[in-house]
Protein backbone atom coordinates (compact mmCIF):
# COMPACT_ATOMS: atom_id res chain seq x y z
CA UNK A 1 0.00 0.00 0.00
CA UNK A 2 1.34 3.43 -0.96
CA UNK A 3 -0.87 5.63 1.20
CA UNK A 4 -1.57 9.22 0.27
CA UNK A 5 -0.89 11.50 3.22
CA UNK A 6 -2.62 14.87 3.23
CA UNK A 7 -1.75 17.88 5.35
CA UNK A 8 -4.82 19.99 5.94
CA UNK A 9 -3.63 23.58 6.06
CA UNK A 10 -4.62 27.16 5.52
CA UNK A 11 -2.55 29.34 3.24
CA UNK A 12 -0.18 31.18 5.61
CA UNK A 13 -1.54 34.71 5.31
CA UNK A 14 -1.51 37.22 8.14
CA UNK A 15 -4.97 37.52 9.68
CA UNK A 16 -6.17 34.27 8.06
CA UNK A 17 -4.49 31.64 10.26
CA UNK A 18 -4.78 30.90 13.97
CA UNK A 19 -7.31 33.71 14.41
CA UNK A 20 -8.29 32.63 17.93
CA UNK A 21 -4.63 32.59 18.94
CA UNK A 22 -4.10 35.95 17.22
CA UNK A 23 -6.60 37.56 19.61
CA UNK A 24 -4.07 37.16 22.42
CA UNK A 25 -0.67 37.30 20.67
CA UNK A 26 -1.37 39.32 17.53
CA UNK A 27 -1.84 38.17 13.96
CA UNK A 28 1.84 38.52 12.98
CA UNK A 29 2.99 36.28 15.85
CA UNK A 30 0.17 33.83 15.10
CA UNK A 31 1.30 33.66 11.47
CA UNK A 32 4.93 33.07 12.49
CA UNK A 33 3.87 30.27 14.84
CA UNK A 34 1.62 28.66 12.23
CA UNK A 35 4.22 28.92 9.46
CA UNK A 36 6.82 27.26 11.67
CA UNK A 37 4.49 24.40 12.61
CA UNK A 38 3.41 23.95 9.00
CA UNK A 39 7.04 23.67 7.85
CA UNK A 40 7.68 21.03 10.54
CA UNK A 41 4.59 19.12 9.47
CA UNK A 42 5.76 19.15 5.85
CA UNK A 43 9.12 17.75 7.05
CA UNK A 44 7.34 15.01 9.05
CA UNK A 45 5.52 13.73 5.95
CA UNK A 46 8.40 14.22 3.50
CA UNK A 47 9.15 10.49 3.14
CA UNK A 48 5.55 9.64 2.23
CA UNK A 49 3.35 10.18 -0.81
CA UNK A 50 2.26 13.49 0.68
CA UNK A 51 0.29 16.49 -0.48
CA UNK A 52 -1.26 19.70 0.83
CA UNK A 53 -4.99 20.33 0.98
CA UNK A 54 -5.26 24.08 1.32
CA UNK A 55 -7.94 26.49 2.40
CA UNK A 56 -7.34 29.99 1.11
CA UNK A 57 -5.47 31.83 -1.60
CA UNK A 58 -2.65 30.15 -3.48
CA UNK A 59 -1.20 33.32 -5.04
CA UNK A 60 2.17 32.66 -3.39
CA UNK A 61 2.89 28.94 -3.16
CA UNK A 62 6.57 29.19 -2.22
CA UNK A 63 5.75 27.77 1.23
CA UNK A 64 4.40 24.49 -0.21
CA UNK A 65 7.93 23.09 -0.57
CA UNK A 66 7.07 21.48 -3.90
CA UNK A 67 4.23 19.31 -2.61
CA UNK A 68 1.22 18.67 -4.80
CA UNK A 69 -1.63 20.92 -3.72
CA UNK A 70 -5.40 20.64 -3.71
CA UNK A 71 -7.99 23.21 -2.73
CA UNK A 72 -10.31 22.28 0.10
CA UNK A 73 -13.99 22.30 -0.82
CA UNK A 74 -16.33 24.78 0.87
CA UNK A 75 -18.13 23.62 4.00
CA UNK A 76 -17.25 22.44 7.46
CA UNK A 77 -14.15 20.44 8.35
CA UNK A 78 -16.03 17.17 7.98
CA UNK A 79 -17.04 17.98 4.40
CA UNK A 80 -13.47 18.95 3.57
CA UNK A 81 -11.97 15.76 5.00
CA UNK A 82 -14.58 13.51 3.42
CA UNK A 83 -13.83 15.09 0.04
CA UNK A 84 -10.12 14.28 0.47
CA UNK A 85 -10.84 10.67 1.42
CA UNK A 86 -13.19 10.31 -1.56
CA UNK A 87 -10.33 11.59 -3.73
CA UNK A 88 -8.15 8.71 -2.54
CA UNK A 89 -6.33 10.20 0.45
CA UNK A 90 -5.51 7.57 3.09
CA UNK A 91 -4.39 9.71 6.02
CA UNK A 92 -4.98 13.34 7.01
CA UNK A 93 -2.97 15.34 9.54
CA UNK A 94 -3.37 18.86 10.84
CA UNK A 95 -0.69 21.51 10.48
CA UNK A 96 -0.62 22.75 14.08
CA UNK A 97 0.75 19.79 16.05
CA UNK A 98 4.29 20.65 17.18
CA UNK A 99 5.36 17.11 18.12
CA UNK A 100 4.03 15.33 15.03
CA UNK A 101 6.78 13.17 13.55
CA UNK A 102 7.41 10.66 10.82
CA UNK A 103 7.01 7.94 13.47
CA UNK A 104 3.41 8.96 14.14
CA UNK A 105 2.61 8.67 10.44
CA UNK A 106 4.33 5.28 10.19
CA UNK A 107 2.50 4.05 13.29
CA UNK A 108 -0.86 5.07 11.83
CA UNK A 109 -0.12 3.43 8.47
CA UNK A 110 0.93 0.21 10.20
CA UNK A 111 -2.21 0.22 12.35
CA UNK A 112 -4.35 0.84 9.29
CA UNK A 113 -3.15 -2.47 7.83
CA UNK A 114 -5.37 -4.27 10.37
CA UNK A 115 -7.99 -1.64 11.25
CA UNK A 116 -10.80 0.25 9.55
CA UNK A 117 -9.97 3.55 11.22
CA UNK A 118 -6.95 5.09 12.94
CA UNK A 119 -7.19 8.26 15.02
CA UNK A 120 -4.46 10.37 16.58
CA UNK A 121 -6.10 12.04 19.60
CA UNK A 122 -5.26 15.51 20.86
CA UNK A 123 -5.23 16.48 24.52
CA UNK A 124 -8.12 18.90 23.95
CA UNK A 125 -10.62 16.25 22.82
CA UNK A 126 -10.07 16.39 19.08
CA UNK A 127 -7.74 14.51 16.79
CA UNK A 128 -4.66 15.51 14.77
CA UNK A 129 -4.68 12.45 12.50
CA UNK A 130 -7.33 10.33 10.85
CA UNK A 131 -6.65 7.40 8.52
CA UNK A 132 -8.92 5.02 6.64
CA UNK A 133 -8.83 2.99 3.46
CA UNK A 134 -12.54 3.43 2.66
CA UNK A 135 -14.37 6.74 3.10
CA UNK A 136 -16.99 6.52 5.85
CA UNK A 137 -19.45 9.38 5.39
CA UNK A 138 -21.06 9.01 8.83
CA UNK A 139 -17.76 9.80 10.58
CA UNK A 140 -17.90 13.36 9.24
CA UNK A 141 -21.57 14.23 9.67
CA UNK A 142 -23.10 15.97 12.69
CA UNK A 143 -19.79 16.45 14.49
CA UNK A 144 -19.31 19.63 16.55
CA UNK A 145 -16.00 20.60 14.91
CA UNK A 146 -13.76 22.69 17.13
CA UNK A 147 -15.33 21.40 20.33
CA UNK A 148 -13.73 19.19 22.96
CA UNK A 149 -16.09 16.34 21.94
CA UNK A 150 -14.83 15.72 18.40
CA UNK A 151 -12.98 12.50 19.27
CA UNK A 152 -15.83 11.18 21.44
CA UNK A 153 -18.44 11.94 18.78
CA UNK A 154 -16.30 10.32 16.08
CA UNK A 155 -15.70 7.19 18.16
CA UNK A 156 -19.44 6.90 18.84
CA UNK A 157 -20.09 6.92 15.08
CA UNK A 158 -17.30 4.35 14.57
CA UNK A 159 -18.67 1.71 16.96
CA UNK A 160 -19.12 -0.86 14.19
CA UNK A 161 -15.54 -0.37 12.93
CA UNK A 162 -12.20 -1.65 14.15
CA UNK A 163 -10.44 1.43 15.54
CA UNK A 164 -6.84 2.00 16.59
CA UNK A 165 -5.30 5.09 18.15
CA UNK A 166 -1.86 6.61 17.89
CA UNK A 167 -0.11 8.54 20.63
CA UNK A 168 -2.03 11.47 22.10
CA UNK A 169 -0.43 14.81 21.17
CA UNK A 170 -1.32 18.47 21.66
CA UNK A 171 -2.09 21.19 19.16
CA UNK A 172 -1.77 24.97 19.32
CA UNK A 173 -5.06 26.79 19.67
CA UNK A 174 -4.65 29.45 22.36
CA UNK A 175 -2.05 31.48 24.26
CA UNK A 176 -1.42 28.67 26.77
CA UNK A 177 -0.62 26.29 23.88
CA UNK A 178 1.50 29.01 22.30
CA UNK A 179 3.64 29.33 25.44
CA UNK A 180 4.02 25.55 25.48
CA UNK A 181 5.08 25.66 21.82
CA UNK A 182 7.66 28.39 22.58
CA UNK A 183 9.20 26.16 25.27
CA UNK A 184 9.27 23.25 22.80
CA UNK A 185 11.16 25.17 20.12
CA UNK A 186 13.55 26.68 22.69
CA UNK A 187 14.76 23.25 23.82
Amino acid sequence: MDPRVAIFARAPIVGKVKTRLAESIGSVNALACYSSMLARTIEAVADFNSELWIEGSMEDDSWTMGLNTHSQVPGDLGSKMLDAFRDGVTLIVGADVPLLSKNHIEDAINKLEKSDLVLGPTEDGGYYLIAMRTPRTALFEDIHWGSDNVLTETLKKAQSLSVERTETLWDVDDSKDYRRWLKTIAS
